[in-house]
Formats: structure tokens, C-alpha cells, sequence
């Protein structure tokens, strides 16, 4: 089509009318639901030409094997949760003994010193406080391995949940299913697309012209579109669009322009957008291009 419109506006003698621009084809900005976990598509909710809403379900990949993983984390959660309680206990408990021996230590020291008890007691006290506060070091290491672990149970839980979470596809704009690559049943596998959405609220041209009419184009202004009418008469229709992008780029021809001939017959690219509030426009549809 871009080089049938350029034949026309460079091997015509000039413009058929000043205020015609050049012919384009319709088309539409398009995303792709893509899977984002490998997984079977137990449901497929959009055929090809529905309309979708913006953030609507269209898909939905198996999740019971994410489910699952969930259990078994959430299990072992249980369980660490259960031996860091058990843990504070003993921790708890270790403090407790420690301040007794510390009470009897202060109570015999002193009738040691004075000869009232032997010295073997004094000994036998201090061996016992030693031995709980190693007891108690050991316990509050193990209770931070295993809040460090309990952690990590959490992070991975929150992984799942996340996978859970990309089970479900949802259209990213609201527009119409242009294609569906994917049947029921079917697995998908991570960047694969299943649906294809065509946005057409808003449409776009790409229209073709010479280096020599880009000064009389801008970014922003108005153009319009002109369609055939419904019943083939000689009346046209006039759809308003506007000049969103011009390209700073020759395509069809060298590089490397050398004479002010060859500087005529560059094309360049310029879109148009255009709203689509009563849906006349169609993508693929033929239309001209006039100011």
C-alpha cells in the first residue's frame, strides 16, 4: 500500500487537488495477553471479534500446581512457626534459671568469703551460671536461624502467590480480540501470546509523502480522512484526525542524496490519529488523506 500511495504522488504530474495529502490504510495499536507462567489454559473466555474492557478476564492458566506449593509452604511455615515458639520458651526459660543462680551466686559469695561454706559451692554455682548462659547464647542463635529461615518460607510464599496472581490474564486496554493463538486445553509457556487486542477508540493512518510537503506539515495539526459512503454514491465521508508523527527518516529511496532531483524524490512517513467514536473506521480499511 506505501508504495502504491507513493507511485501515485510521485509519477503523477502534481497534486489532483491542493488539498489532497496521500492514501493510507487504517490501522489500530495492538497488544498482546501473553502467558506469563507455563501452565495448561483451563479457560478461554474472549472469541476473535468481542469486544473487551480494560483489566476484563480473558484467560485463565491452570493454577492448582501453584496451589499446591502454596500448601506445602504454608506447612512448613506452620512448623517453623511452631519450633520459633518453642524456641522463645526455652529462651524464656534459660533467663529465668540464670536469675536464680544469679540470686544464689550473690547470696554464697559473700558467706564463702567469710568461711562460712566451702569454696566448692561458690565453684559449683559459677559452673552452673556458665553453663546457662552458654545455654541461652546457643538458644537466641538458633531462634535468629530461624527467624532468617522463616523468612525465607515467607518470600517464597509470596513468590507463589505472585505466580497464583499471573495464572489470571486480563486485557491491558480495552479495545476487540483480534486473534486468539491459543484453544482450551492447550499449554502455554511463559511470553507466548493467546490473545491479540486491537484498541479502537482511537485508530491511526500512516500516509506517505514527498521531502518537499513536509513544510506543510506539523505535529498536531488537524487533517482529515475521507471514506467512501455506504451506498457507493459519489458522497463522501470526512472523519477528523490529527498529524501525531512525522519521520525524520527517507524510506524507498538511497541515503546518500547528491542532486535536487534526487532530494524530490524522497518519501518519508507520517501518522495521523484518528478518534472512532461512531466505530466508522475499520482496520484494514482503505482512506484518503486531505487537509
Amino acid at each position: 500500500m506505501a508504495a502504491a500511495a507513493t507511485a501515485f504522488l510521485l509519477g503523477c504530474s502534481g497534486r489532483t487537488d491542493p488539498a489532497f495529502i496521500g492514501s493510507a490504510v487504517v490501522e489500530a495499536q495492538t497488544y498482546q495477553v501473553s502467558a506469563q507462567v507455563q501452565g495448561k489454559l483451563v479457560g478461554l473466555y474472549k472469541q476473535e471479534g468481542q469486544d473487551v474492557a480494560a483489566g476484563e478476564l480473558v484467560a485463565v492458566i491452570d493454577s492448582v500446581p501453584f496451589f499446591l506449593q502454596l500448601q506445602e509452604a504454608q506447612a512448613g511455615l506452620a512448623e517453623l512457626t511452631s519450633g520459633i515458639r518453642s524456641r522463645g520458651n526455652e529462651i524464656k526459660a534459660s533467663q529465668a534459671e540464670i536469675r536464680g543462680l544469679e540470686k544464689d551466686y550473690a547470696r554464697i559469695a559473700p558467706l564463702v568469703k567469710e568461711g562460712s561454706l566451702p569454696p566448692q559451692q561458690e565453684d559449683k554455682l559459677s559452673s552452673a551460671l556458665d553453663a546457662a548462659r552458654l545455654k541461652l547464647a546457643a538458644g537466641r542463635d538458633m531462634l535468629q536461624s530461624l527467624g532468617g529461615k522463616q523468612q525465607g518460607i515467607e518470600a517464597r510464599m509470596a513468590q507463589i502467590r505472585e505466580q497464583l496472581h499471573r495464572c489470571y490474564l486480563r486485557a491491558p486496554a480495552p479495545g476487540r480480540i483480534l486473534t486468539r493463538y491459543k484453544n482450551p486445553e492447550e499449554v502455554a509457556a511463559p511470553g507466548q501470546p493467546v490473545y491479540e487486542i486491537g484498541q479502537e477508540d482511537t485508530l491511526r493512518v500512516d500516509f506517505f509523502v514527498p521531502e518537499t510537503w513536509l513544510s506543510g506539515l506539523k505535529y498536531g495539526q488537524a487533517v482529515r480522512l475521507r471514506l467512501d459512503s455506504p451506498g457507493g454514491d459519489k458522497q463522501a465521508i470526512f472523519l477528523p484526525a490529527t498529524i501525531s508523527w512525522i519521520g525524520h527518516e527517507a524510506e524507498f529511496s538511497p541515503k546518500n542524496i547528491q542532486t535536487r532531483e534526487s532530494r524530490n524524490e524522497l518519501v518519508f512517513r507520517v501518522r495521523a490519529l484518528a478518534p472512532n467514536k461512531d466505530g466508522m473506521l475499520k482496520r484494514g480499511l482503505p482512506v484518503e488523506v486531505w487537509k
